[in-house]
């Protein structure tokens, strides 16, 4: 029974693909729809190319497809991936990632050293210049950074991230402590140059006020010349940025949110890069018309929140129902192999402390409705899960709602704009939601999600979850100095989770950024960013 279902769907599927090659082919607007010019060659590919190269003594601009609204560029509160790529070309922290390998690198701060992980000295880069003549960074910047995110009226949700600091002083202009209260070996993660570890100018807060994210100020390579919500972000190259000006002086993101027309305006030269491109078959087309397929993989994992303030999500034999009702292999397969596969865990198979040993939830629809029959919801019910119109019902989300609905459960998708979305997200204020968030450090993942501090709206908790049992483990793990009980603890914390399933992990995620064949230095990190400073048009 269990087999011929699955051929049943696997044939569902085919046909849900094969209604939408012929929708695409009469609608060329449609988001898969094909470039107009797909059978562009690959002359055609570099000659587009070549409009990007800068003749000698013209200054080198670098258009670049931005995928949705912007929603500000304030560190305290940034969201979304397209908005963090700018963020982490304007701003800077005391420490940064290696694109390539993600290693911890110094950035503000020149070097640092430690006491028993507990207390953390760096020592600031002198001469180092703010944007738009704010004058010299200095250890004041810091500590006005920090205690910003740390003041409730900020209302920052990476606030939690800080909950381990005990006191942060600046004996000098370029010295900075911070004293924890308890040992953390990968505090290095939390000062890095993302969300909350981003250093800001007080000047430029105050002189902005509610406006600042619009305005950010920040000592990275590239400053804000403009930034027009509706229609394009323009960044030009900080000239007194410390490692020296970046080769490309201006760069300009349009947003194009149909990502036809992004792939229609990167062959006719009007773009050079495209910003993330979702679409198989749009991927294809690119490739083999002679288009960079600037790529990482494997870099982060989407997962499915459960709301458990509500009564039926609360039940775990409901959640646990769900897992075991959708293939999200199967849906990776059939719908977008290049770009994602199902995922088994909260965390990466390459991540420090990933775990095989787990709980894992295996295809078996039959199981699925044995365990809503015993959490007396034999005739299943009906649920509804947050998404955003700009994206809309996607085929995997299709595929999963038929899944869904083979074990009794009916899926509704409320679909609203991108800026209510994250709204109704970071507020917990949904039903089942979806969350993705790239990091390095497991830990960085695991506080995120899991600990009590972070529930909604306080942090990314939108499952509100809450196991003390889990929480000490988790604490003990980010205090414990001795590597093996470190990862032994976190291994722990794993099989709770994934036994309790405020979250159900659902595909990892591969991220392409095509461009045209004469931009080089496009390494895409694991936090899915891009440092333009390593970037050149030759």
């Amino acid at each position: 029974m269990k087999k011929q279902w699955k051929l049943n769907l696997g044939i569902w599927i085919a046909f849900v693909l094969l209604l939408s090659a012929c929708s695409n082919s009469a609608d060329p607007s449609a988001d898969n729809a094909p470039p107009a010019d797909a059978s562009a060659s690959g002359d055609e590919a570099s000659g587009n190319a070549d409009t990007a190269t800068a003749a000698a003594g013209e200054p080198k601009v670098l258009k670049v497809r931005f995928y949705d609204d912007p929603a500000g560029f304030d560190p305290a509160n940034i969201f979304r991936i397209e908005n963090e790529n700018i963020a982490f070309n304007i701003f800077s922290g005391l420490t940064s990632y290696a694109s390539d390998t993600g290693e911890i690198i110094p950035d503000l701060a020149e070097s640092w050293e430690t006491e028993g992980n507990k207390v953390w000295t760096f020592k600031l880069r002198q001469g180092v210049q703010w944007q738009k003549g704010y004058g010299e960074f200095t250890s004041a910047d810091v500590l006005y950074s920090y205690n910003r995110i740390l003041d409730p009226a900020t209302a920052s949700p990476y606030a939690a991230e800080f909950n381990n600091v005990d006191s942060i002083e600046a004996p000098d202009k370029y010295t900075v402590v911070i004293k924890l209260k308890t040992p953390d070996g990968n505090f290095l993660h939390q000062v890095a140059n993302y969300h909350q570890g981003q250093i800001v100018k007080k000047e430029a807060i105050e002189k902005f006020g509610d406006q600042v994210k619009w305005n950010p100020v920040g000592t990275g390579p590239f400053e804000v010349e403009k930034i027009d919500p509706s229609s394009e972000i323009i960044l030009v190259r900080h000239e007194a940025y410390y490692q020296g000006p970046a080769p490309i002086q201006k760069i300009i993101f349009s947003i194009i949110k149909d990502e036809a027309t992004a792939n229609i305006a990167l062959q006719n030269g009007e773009i050079d890069v495209i910003m993330r491109a979702n679409r198989e078959e749009n991927l294809d087309i690119l490739e083999k018309a002679g288009f960079k397929l600037n790529h990482v993989d494997n870099y982060a994992v989407s997962l499915k929140v459960f709301n458990l303030d509500n009564p039926i999500l609360a039940n775990l034999k409901v959640r646990q129902a769900w897992a075991y009702a959708v293939d999200f292999d199967a849906i990776s397969e059939g719908v977008s192999p290049r770009l994602q596969k199902g995922a088994k865990s909260i965390l990466l198979d390459w991540m420090e402390g990933y775990s095989e040993n787990a709980t894992q939830y295996s295809y078996d629809p039959e199981k699925a409705k044995q365990l809503l029959a015993e959490a007396g919801y034999p005739d299943g019910f009906t649920i509804k899960q947050d998404g955003t119109s700009a994206t809309g019902v996607t085929e995997q989300m299709q595929l999963e709602q038929e899944y869904l609905k083979a074990v009794g459960i009916n899926l509704e998708f409320d679909l609203v704009d991108t800026p209510t979305y994250n709204e109704k997200r970071n507020s917990g204020d949904f039903d089942v939601s979806g969350r993705l968030l790239p990091a390095v450090n497991p830990d960085t993942i695991l506080f995120s999600y899991l600990h009590p501090d972070n529930i909604a709206p306080k942090g990314l908790n939108g499952a509100r979850y809450n196991n003390p049992e889990l929480t000490q483990k988790l604490e003990a793990a980010r205090a414990e100095t001795d590597s093996a009980k470190r990862l032994k603890l976190y291994e722990e914390v794993q099989q709770i989770v994934m036994n309790d399933l405020p979250y159900l992990p659902t595909y990892a995620s591969n991220v392409y950024w095509p461009s045209k064949a004469n931009i080089e230095g496009i390494v895409i990190n694991k936090l899915a960013q891009v440092n333009f400073y390593g970037v050149d048009i030759k």
